[in-house]
């Protein structure tokens, strides 16, 4: 169970993390999951670009906002994966991740991570 484990590591370095299992949205539609993230202020972190990237689409066609998605790359290493991720966590404010579908590979370096909030202001 790689999202626990990565779950795990994330709340031992202080962030909030919350898996689809302990929101009672696993199983449930995509829609569901990226609608209940967003009541609770949470980014969706997913590996299911297939389905996500076109709801991000669809959401923002029809002018409904959400607190962000970052896809994840399914085949990248754990340790790869969670130092990435915690970039992400540790650097984006929640006013910089809304309504953003964000990619793993805007956060692989500090640098890269940096380059890519800047973009975000206004």
């Amino acid at each position: 169970m790689e999202d626990h484990r990565l779950a795990r590591q994330l709340r031992a370095a202080g962030h909030s993390v919350y898996l689809p299992s302990e929101l009672g949205v696993k199983g449930q539609s995509d829609e569901l999951h990226l609608a209940t993230a967003n009541d609770l202020g949470a980014v969706v972190v997913t590996h299911n670009q297939k389905h996500f990237d076109p709801l991000h689409h669809r959401w923002d066609a029809e002018g409904r906002a959400h607190a962000g998605i970052l896809l994840v790359v399914q085949r990248l290493n754990i340790a790869m994966k969670l130092a990435a991720v915690e970039r992400a966590a540790r650097l984006l404010s929640s006013e910089a991740a809304k309504n953003q579908l964000m990619y793993l590979k805007m956060f692989e370096t500090d640098e890269q991570a940096q380059l890519f909030i800047s973009s975000l202001a206004p």
